[in-house]
């Protein structure tokens, strides 16, 4: 059996003043419901939530967390949603 290679820790994200607001905005939209997991995601991950207390929180799989704080992270909130 492969051994898995174990993934770096998740280093956390502080939103932008712009970004932020700019979700604030958003969320007050008419929106599908990816869209605004993803919201709620980046606004718990800047307020110091763990990725599990996020996935907890907003009902979806810690992969699925991780993977929109690392878009947030690499590309920025238009590619993270």
């Amino acid at each position: 059996m492969r051994q898995k290679k174990p993934r770096p820790r998740f280093p956390g994200l502080k939103l932008k003043d712009e970004d932020r607001e700019l979700l604030r905005r958003k969320a007050r939209e008419r929106l599908t419901v990816r869209t605004w997991k993803r919201i709620r995601m980046l606004q718990l991950l800047d307020e110091g939530k763990t990725l599990a207390a996020t996935a907890a929180a907003v009902g979806s799989a810690v992969p699925s967390v991780r993977r929109v704080g690392e878009r947030y992270l690499a590309a920025g909130v238009e590619v993270a949603l």
